[in-house]
């Protein structure tokens, strides 16, 4: 209760509800304004990730390809690998330089057209015209 001759004070509604009404405004305002943002954030980021699961699709993509390519890479060393392997086994089965030369060494001795063979006949005669001779 309010004694009679103090002073009471006015409560000026209008001015409060103005007041307050103004501040409610500032607030959603502001609301607005960080929820744009966040909305923009939200929108760059769902970007940013789609932009990356495009990319890791494009470099498995790209891995798998260069996988292949290093898997048909393997297979070709190996198979030349293997056809090194069977020329050097043909290699040690053939004939070296040297024994070429020996074999070219003995058809030259055995060539009829290069040595003088004596014929079974020619050889009777000689041996008899000798033994003409010595006897």
């Amino acid at each position: 209760m309010a004694l009679p001759f103090e002073k009471q004070q006015t409560v000026d509604i209008s001015g409060i509800t103005s007041e307050v009404t103004h501040r409610l405004n500032e607030y959603s305002r502001r609301m607005k304004t960080i929820e744009q943002r966040l909305d923009h954030v939200d929108q760059q980021l769902q970007t940013l990730e789609e932009t990356a699961l495009t990319q890791m699709d494009d470099i498995r993509v790209n891995l798998e390809r260069i996988i292949m390519k290093i898997s048909t890479i393997a297979d070709r060393l190996t198979g030349m690998e293997n056809e090194l392997m069977r020329i050097n086994k043909e290699l040690s089965r053939t004939a070296s330089k040297s024994e070429v030369k020996q074999l070219e060494t003995y058809i030259d001795v055995m060539n009829p057209i290069k040595s003088k063979f004596v014929t079974k006949d020619e050889l009777e005669r000689t041996l008899d015209d000798r033994i003409k001779r010595h006897a």
